[in-house]
């Protein structure tokens, strides 16, 4: 799991938050969560704001373990994907982990297990 909410600005097309939601769900899997798809949740929502002055905005929760490397590597894949969808600089992007224990993120009504990384 991680839970990754984008906000972007209103009136942003359709067709570019499915781009986005597609690319990120595939930079997810390169950084965060190798081979594990089942509950790796990406959201896009718009917000008041205009980028560089507040958005874009990124919230990740997720389940401890992550080495700085895998988090590292997935703000800059979804860095890269916003310039390419938006011309969203890098430094533009703000991005917060909120890192919870495996007790306290459920899915079909039963905690999810300790998070363990899929590629070792």
């Amino acid at each position: 799991m991680p839970l990754i909410r984008i906000s972007v600005p209103e009136g942003t097309a359709t067709e570019k938050k499915q781009i986005i939601h597609k690319r990120v769900r595939e930079v997810v899997l390169k950084t965060l969560a190798p081979k594990q798809v089942r509950y790796d949740y990406v959201s896009i929502a718009e917000a008041f704001g205009v980028i560089g002055d507040g958005l874009p905005v990124i919230d990740v929760d997720l389940r401890p373990g992550r080495e700085p490397e895998r988090k590292k590597g997935l703000v800059d894949g979804i860095a890269e994907v916003l310039n390419e969808t938006m011309g969203v600089d890098a430094e533009d992007i703000y991005c917060i982990f909120r890192e919870t224990p495996a007790a306290d993120h459920y899915t079909g009504g039963e905690p999810l297990p300790e998070w363990v990384p899929a590629d070792k």
